[in-house]
């Protein structure tokens, strides 16, 4: 009997047995009976199957952005596939779709499921939950012209991506308990959106929408940590709107600072803590000012003149711009200072206390020499509101990622409705109210056009 110590009865040799602690490790079905201490069989796949495996593992596209690299903000990038080169316009959309599990992936092209036509909703909802957003990257390739490696024709690159509208902000870093599991934007570090096209998904899509997310829930974020507003750049150009972007991340914690300070009992403690929190603020418009005039300089022609031809109740003219990009960053640069200036008037509320009416001399003196109250006042700050709604047409006739639309105009509305509250700005309540439609109707149709075409999937984010 085998295992047991004597003569093997069939070939008179020795046998030495096994102990019964022993554990021997079999082989199973998939390897033929082959144990793990021998090699496995060499199992002979059917052709069909090897010849599909190979062709899927050749033809799986890898896309690199063509030097010389330009700005993740230009509209177009030419990438390289192999041999083929293609130009592809960029566009992103908020759909909850990225989770369907039918979209293409990186062996199979394939076509978009159902999109939703919910618009994205950026209330909010001062929840404790970091923000959150998942995304893929899919790629839309017209055929090539002949025997030329390079299509004649534009393709399509999409970044279909789902956001919440809360955030918390998370002092840890990523790598130190909970944090890393939470935000899987974050934890990989800066320098993994440095190339394409995980730095066109940082610098168009997840960067502005975190960014604004943390404005409206009033709450900082780690991307005002200098190394994300340097690092993913060390490859590509920046653009005026991310040097904008730079400046403005720096607000939600002054936002927090100022609600802070609100709510403390009105005493001199109060007063001197809102002092030094404008002494923050003016240094932080001092370098709006400094972006605004490094704009003008670098921008041969005026950056927008008015066009007559339309009309535009209740405003003046609405704007055209040099370029779409420009436009995007003044609508951002006018929406960020009407929440900004509403901050510094409520510090100013503050010093002043509930006894004092108007910006008296004796509640001003000690104030900055910079600041000047009357700047800050309801009628200054609907004047910014007008001239986001004056470029808002041009925007969304202009722009391949009208979601980027949405924030600004809730920016603008809450500050309508709320001077709509004492009887003021009822026909730009209206207005901004019909524009919102008008964005809704252009995502619908971009949804539409999106479906219509056939997709290779490339990455996915978060």
């Amino acid at each position: 009997m085998v295992g047991v110590p004597g003569k093997y009865k069939d070939y008179g040799r020795e046998c030495a047995g096994y102990e019964r602690e022993t554990v021997f490790i079999v082989g199973t079905q998939d390897d033929k009976g082959r144990v793990g201490s021998h090699p496995p069989r060499n199992i002979q796949q059917p052709r069909a199957v090897q010849s599909e495996a190979s062709t899927q593992h050749t033809s799986r596209p890898e896309f690199v952005a063509a030097e010389p690299l330009q700005p993740a903000w230009h509209e177009t990038v030419l990438l390289n596939s192999g041999p083929n080169s293609q130009l592809v316009r960029l566009v992103a959309q908020h759909n909850s779709a990225v989770n369907h599990s039918g979209l293409p992936s990186q062996t199979q092209e394939g076509s978009l499921p159902l999109l939703d036509c919910q618009p994205l909703d950026v209330t909010p909802t001062f929840r404790e939950e970091i923000f959150n957003m998942k995304s893929i990257c899919l790629v839309s390739l017209p055929g090539a012209s002949g025997d030329s490696t390079v299509s004649s024709d534009e393709g399509v690159c999409l970044f279909l991506y789902q956001q919440n509208s809360s955030t918390m902000y998370a002092k840890e870093p990523p790598w130190n308990g909970m944090s890393s599991l939470a935000d899987a934007i974050r934890e990989p570090g800066p320098a993994a959106y440095q190339t394409f096209p995980a730095h066109h998904f940082f610098a168009r899509v997840y960067r502005p929408s975190a960014i604004w997310a943390s404005l409206l829930n009033r709450q900082p974020t780690f991307l005002c940590n200098p190394e994300w507003t340097v690092v993913p750049w060390e490859h590509y150009p920046r653009t005026s709107l991310d040097d904008l972007l730079d400046v403005v991340v720096l607000l939600p914690s002054i936002y927090s600072r100022a609600d802070h300070i609100t709510l403390l009992e009105a005493d001199s403690d109060r007063q001197l803590r809102a002092r030094e929190l404008l002494d923050n603020c003016i240094n932080i418009e001092a370098q709006f000012d400094i972006w605004l005039s490094m704009v003008k300089e670098t921008t041969r022609e005026p950056c927008w003149v008015n066009n007559s031809e339309r009309a535009h109740i209740p405003f003046n003219e609405p704007l055209n711009f040099a370029s779409p990009l420009l436009c995007l960053a003044h609508i951002y640069y006018w929406a960020v200072l009407i929440g900004f200036h509403q901050c510094i008037y409520g510090l100013l509320e503050v010093i002043r206390g509930p006894a004092e009416k108007g910006p008296s001399a004796r509640a001003t003196a000690g104030l900055h020499p910079a600041l000047d109250p009357r700047k800050y006042q309801p009628n200054e700050t609907r004047r910014l509101a007008a001239l986001v709604c004056r470029s808002l047409d041009f925007a969304l006739r202009t722009t391949t990622q009208p979601d980027l639309l949405v924030a600004p105009t809730w920016i603008v509305k809450d500050f309508y409705n709320r001077m709509h509250a004492i009887g003021l700005c009822e026909l730009e309540s209206l207005w901004i109210n019909d524009f919102m439609e008008r964005r809704e109707t252009r995502g619908r149709k971009m949804s539409d056009w999106l479906k219509e075409k056939r997709w290779i999937g490339v990455r996915r984010f978060g």
